[in-house]
């Protein structure tokens, strides 16, 4: 079955709430396991990161599905994050956005690289799209996929 066809428009601070919910479902898991979760400190955090962010809203059937975030370097494209609702998870949704991300990458001559919490299964998906590992720290794994 073929993924659904997403859009991407820029996050706007009216998408703030549905960020958060979205944040709490795909990552308060990981990081009740890694660090603890505390709402008010992971709020604050994540609104800090938010106004500093280039967020973009992945739309699916003009419904926000998720969030992509690109960082562009100079060396390298990060995928900073990549989260979509679970309703709109295991449909290869999540990898032809990747796939994307890293044909655009590709066509420039750079690499794409990312950090993964060690306990998030998402590794494994990088590892089918063509992502390796370079370091590796207590909570992270740094990858890259090269072009």
């Amino acid at each position: 079955m073929a993924a659904p066809t997403p859009r991407l428009r820029p996050a706007t601070a009216a998408d703030l709430d549905f960020l958060w919910a979205l944040h709490v479902a795909s990552m308060k898991p990981y990081v009740e396991q890694v660090y603890g979760w505390d709402d008010a400190d992971q709020r604050a955090m994540y609104e800090h990161d938010f106004a500093h962010a280039k967020t973009q809203i992945v739309e699916v059937d003009g419904r926000p599905a998720g969030r992509l975030e690109l960082r562009a370097h100079d060396d390298a494209v990060w995928l900073g994050n990549i989260q979509l609702t679970p309703e709109r998870q295991n449909q290869g949704l999540g990898s032809a956005m990747i796939r994307a991300v890293m044909a655009d990458a590709f066509a420039a001559g750079l690499p794409v690289r990312l950090r993964v919490f060690r306990i998030n299964p998402a590794r494994r998906l990088y590892e089918r799209l063509g992502f390796s590992q370079t370091r590796e720290t207590d909570t992270h794994i740094y990858m890259q996929a090269l072009p």
